[in-house]
């Protein structure tokens, strides 16, 4: 399966770069940003989905051993990790608090959280399939803002 991962190749050939993430592990596109992204650089990191830190390259490689189960599984873990899961269940408890309800969660508002937190990894698994589909296998990708595109070599003319 075509998967991206981090890579340490083409590190440092653009101004702000940085690999916090470990080199191949299983990285994704889509990632949030906050208000200053452009100065702390998190519109321009892939997240890491093992060790939970990012990098501004990553790679499209074949990885046989990983099924789209075990991506699915990946990208559970981190969203999990790091909050994403609790943060739509206490929505949903909120929710229902808004709408002059006790809190308590039915089994149909427990449905809802297990779409919702389906669609957010659907995203993530869509995305690392768009980006795979779009760059031969070996390419190095950076990532600005939504915007995904190769890194090249650089050099003098």
């Amino acid at each position: 399966m075509l998967v991206l991962v981090a890579t340490n190749e083409l590190q440092g050939t653009a101004q702000g770069d940085y690999a916090w993430t470990v080199e191949g592990e299983l990285v994704t596109p889509v990632a949030t940003g906050c208000a200053s992204g452009e100065a702390c650089g998190c519109n321009r990191g892939f997240p890491g989905l093992a060790s939970g830190f990012a990098t501004t390259t990553a790679m499209v490689v074949e990885r046989p051993g990983v099924t789209p189960a075990d991506l699915r599984d990946a990208v559970y873990d981190w969203l999990d990790r790091g909050g994403w899961v609790s943060l739509l269940e206490q929505t949903a408890v909120d929710r229902s608090v808004a709408t002059g309800h006790d809190g308590c969660l039915g089994v149909t508002d427990y449905a809802d959280i297990d779409a919702m937190v389906d669609a957010v990894i659907d995203e993530h698994l869509d995305m690392i399939e768009e980006v795979c589909s779009s760059f031969p296998e070996g390419t190095v990708v950076a990532r600005h803002g939504q915007l995904v595109g190769a890194r090249t070599h650089p050099f003098a003319a």
